[in-house]
Formats: structure tokens, sequence, C-alpha cells
């Protein structure tokens, strides 16, 4: 049976990424446990009567330390201070360890998009490939969408948090934000499959949808809401705060779909959280249906230009429910 490079490529990603989760487990452990060290061998220096009652946390490492390091005379005992010095350079390569894990991922899943790119671009032309939600996907061959429609153009920036409920709770990397990234934007996808969006993708990170029908958008606004809603429940759950900036636009010809989504992802740096940003092009779209179920007000008015010696002073709109 043929091996399919793909398949190959995500079980590779899928092995490291539950590698990394078990190396930055043991990471937090050794930080801790350095830290727990440190902090007897700080209170055994006033000789606590009630310490001996810890004693049983630092039996093992304690022999060990003991084998080349024996405290003489009067001298104070850093047997604990060696355990927390050791514990922390063992977290330190676990870290480091962390770190090229992460990297290997991410050489992996650029290869598979690259190799996804390849497949795409092999298949007929007048043939779409159905997009697999959670995957990366460019911008497609757009020669098959038509000329006379209007979309309508949704892109979503999620923010992620660790929700602390105690002070030393620790806020998560880098790695840890990408990782839940991915999966938010994977039930976003699996929640709008329904829909049938012609087209999506990641524009800078962030996933897009496009509808061919502009007419669609009272139904999409009215589902997608609740829908991002339970997400933000759902991953609740998981101690992961989830909040959301979407901009909703509209555009005639899908050629400028590219520079529509730069000026779309200029407005999410706006950084107007669970609020439906509408840009001009979608109120004057917006404006012509001849049924409508919500209204619209004005939002401001912002430069949107990404050149500082530039200005582009374009209005921004919002739902008027709302809330700020």
């Amino acid at each position: 049976m043929a091996y399919n490079k793909g398949e190959e490529l995500k079980n590779k990603i899928d092995s490291l990424s539950l590698v990394l989760l078990c190396v930055k487990v043991l990471k937090f452990i050794f930080f801790g446990y350095s830290f727990l060290s440190f902090f007897f061998w700080f209170l055994n220096c006033f000789e606590f009567d009630w310490l001996y009652l810890f004693n049983w946390l630092f039996i093992i490492p304690y022999k060990i330390v003991s084998s080349f390091y024996v405290p003489t005379g009067v001298s104070a005992d850093f047997s604990l201070s060696i355990i927390g010095i050791i514990s922390l350079l063992i977290g330190l390569a676990f870290e480091f360890i962390s770190s090229n894990i992460y990297k290997n991922i991410s050489d992996l899943q650029d290869s598979l998009d690259e190799y996804i790119k390849q497949r795409k671009n092999k298949k007929p032309k007048k043939k779409q490939q159905k997009p697999i939600p959670g995957e990366y996907y460019e911008m497609n061959n757009t020669e098959e969408l038509g000329k006379d429609n209007t979309f309508l153009i949704f892109i979503i920036q999620p923010h992620i948090h660790k929700i602390k409920i105690k002070p030393t709770d620790i806020e998560l990397t880098f790695q840890d934000v990408e990782i839940w990234r991915q999966r938010i934007n994977k039930r976003i996808l699996e929640n709008v499959k329904y829909s049938q969006p012609l087209q999506k993708g990641y524009y800078r990170k962030n996933l897009f949808l496009v509808y061919k029908d502009f007419n669609y958008v009272d139904d999409f606004v009215y589902y997608i809401r609740p829908t991002i809603e339970s997400i933000m429940l759902e991953f609740k759950k998981y101690g992961i705060d989830s909040q959301f900036n979407y901009v909703l636009s509209a555009i005639s010809d899908i050629k400028i779909l590219e520079k529509e989504l730069d000026l779309m992802d200029t407005i999410l740096s706006l950084n107007f959280i669970n609020i439906f940003i509408l840009t001009n092009r979608f109120k004057q779209a917006y404006e012509t249906k001849a049924i409508k179920k919500y209204t619209m007000a004005l939002k401001g008015e912002y430069n949107l230009s990404k050149n500082l010696s530039i200005s582009n002073i374009q209005p921004l709109f919002i739902f008027k429910n709302d809330v700020e």
C-alpha cells in the first residue's frame, strides 16, 4: 500500500506534539522542585522544628547529593541548595529540548504546507480541491469564482491567555499560544463546515472565510455569534481564556481579495474585542439588501494605512446591537 507523505508528516507532528507536552510537564516539575528546594533551604537556616514534616520530599535527592557532598564542622548544610541548583539545570535542559522540538514541529508543518500546496497545483484547474479543516491553504485559483457577485468576507483573530486560578500559575509560552490557536481555529472550521464557504484559509495566521452570496450575511452573523461563544466556553474548561477580533467586508471582484484581507488585517490590529467591525465596503453592500435584519452605526474614522507617512482615513461601522 502506497504511503502518503502528507499522512507521514501529520503523524510525525502528532508524535512530536505529544513528546513536547511530556517534556514541558517535566520542565515545570523540575522548575517547581528547584523553587521548593531553595525555599526550604532558606527556612532551614532558621532551624524551624516543623521542617522535618517535609523531609519525605527530599529523601532520594538528599541521598544522591550526600554521595558527593557531606557538610563538615559547623558549616551550614548546603544540600538543599545543591538539589535546587541541579533541579534548575535539569529544568533548563528540558526548556532547551522543548524549544528544539517546537522548531522541528514548525519545520514539519512548513513541509506539510508545501506538500499540500504542491498537491493542489497538480490538480486540474477545473476541479477545486476541497480543503481539510484545520490545514493551511493559500488563496485558491479564482478563475471559476465568477465576476458579477458580491462576496462576503470574514476574518477572525483569537487572543489566547491562561486563566490564572493561583498567583503561581504560569502564563502561556509563545509555543503554547500557537498550539491553542490552531486548536481553536480547527474548532471554528468544524463549526462553519455546514455553511460551505466558497474559500477558507489563513492570511497572516488569521483565519478567513469567503462566501459567494453576500445575502447569506444575516444568517452567517446569526449563527457565528453563538458558535464563537460556545468555543469560548469550551476552552475555558481547559483553563484557556479566548477573546476574538473579527471583521466583515464585501468585494465585488474576487481578484482584490488579497488586498481586502490586508486592509482587514490592519483593522484587526485596532483590537476591538468581541465586536463585529464592518468596513465601508460592507456598509455599502448591506444597504442595498432588500431585507435587512441588522442596523449599523458608525464606530469612528481610523487611519488604516500601514505606512506611517501615508494617511488612509476610513470609517468603520458596527451593528447597533453590539455592546462595547
